[in-house]
């Protein structure tokens, strides 16, 4: 049986799944742990209040009950100015919309079974290493899926298309499958699913390059949601990048061995894909870019430095 006093809830009300009963579903199973702390927190502020609240009562256990930019918000706290003597543990459950994160983990079942689990001892922990993004501007966020390039429009698209449909069940992971589906469907055609975007872009001090990206991908995780292990290049960097830049040749005969981590032998860099693992990446993007979901569109010219940050342990099945 776990010590359920040293272990705290931040939980963004907001969040979808949270909003559609997801958020009274953990409030029945903290119903039988009173002395378990409970945040409600919507924005990155209040997520850094929370934060210090639970650190001031000794909590150990820090879980994670919202989207993707709630979990942002509290490793961008914890990473950069944690008010934790130690760095707590962390489960991240699936209280929003998309929760790439929660997938990326691991901890992507249903949320009060998950801390059912966690206050009876029953979970397992992994040690991962999160991703740190800084703006020319100061601006600093940690988390750990960045995307640049067509990418992060095509996120947003997806996300008004699960928004507006009346069609039941299209506003969760299969409306996502089913607008995806739509997508792809445009390589039939010769068609990129994606608009191709200028950015200017250096790997570990290499020199400086500038291309028409479809997709620009950077991580710690060693896999995405539904599995998908994009990364074949060498290095020894904490980083795993792939970029698909025009001319993207044979896209939809390249793009299901590139999910894998195993690209046919023809789709090399003058094809237009490659993948590495380095230390740093900077980068210009021109328009958005995206950390783990949540949009954000700097100044023009703006360089982006992302690098490895500290390694957190996080609880799972």
């Amino acid at each position: 049986m776990a010590d359920a006093t040293r272990v705290g809830i931040i939980s963004n009300p907001a969040g979808r799944h949270n909003s559609r009963g997801g958020l009274a579903a953990i409030e029945t199973v903290l119903a039988a742990y009173r002395a378990v702390p409970h945040c409600l927190a919507r924005d990155p502020d209040e997520i850094e209040n929370a934060l210090g609240k639970l650190a001031a009562t000794g909590v150990t256990q820090v879980v994670l009950n919202g989207g993707d930019g709630t979990v942002q918000a509290a490793l961008t706290t914890l990473a950069l100015r944690s008010p934790f003597p130690q760095p707590p543990q962390l489960l991240v459950l699936a209280g929003g919309t998309s929760n790439m994160t929660a997938y990326g983990l691991g901890s992507h079942g249903r949320p009060q079974r998950l801390l059912q689990r966690l206050l009876t001892g029953a979970l397992t922990t992994t040690r991962q290493r999160v991703l740190i993004v800084q703006e020319t501007n100061g601006a600093t966020r940690c988390g750990f899926f960045f995307n640049a390039g067509g990418l992060p429009q095509a996120v947003s698209e997806c996300n008004a298309f699960r928004e507006r449909t009346p069609w039941p069940g299209m506003r969760s992971a299969l409306g996502t499958g089913l607008w995806i589906t739509g997508r792809l469907s445009r390589m039939l055609w010769g068609q990129a699913p994606v608009t191709a975007v200028p950015i200017m872009l250096c790997l570990d001090h290499t020199a400086s390059i500038q291309h028409d990206f479809l997709v620009i991908v950077l991580t710690t995780l060693p896999r995405l949601a539904f599995g998908l292990t994009p990364w074949w290049g060498g290095g020894s960097g904490a980083l795993r990048y792939t970029g698909i830049r025009r001319p993207a040749l044979r896209l939809p005969l390249a793009l299901p061995g590139i999910l894998r981590g195993r690209p046919p032998a023809w789709a090399d860099v003058a094809a237009g894909y490659e993948s590495a693992a380095p230390g740093t990446a900077v980068l210009t993007p021109d328009g958005v870019y995206a950390l783990d979901g949540e949009g954000y569109q700097p100044p023009a010219g703006t360089e982006l430095k992302v690098s490895a940050g500290p390694e957190f342990e996080f609880l799972r099945p």
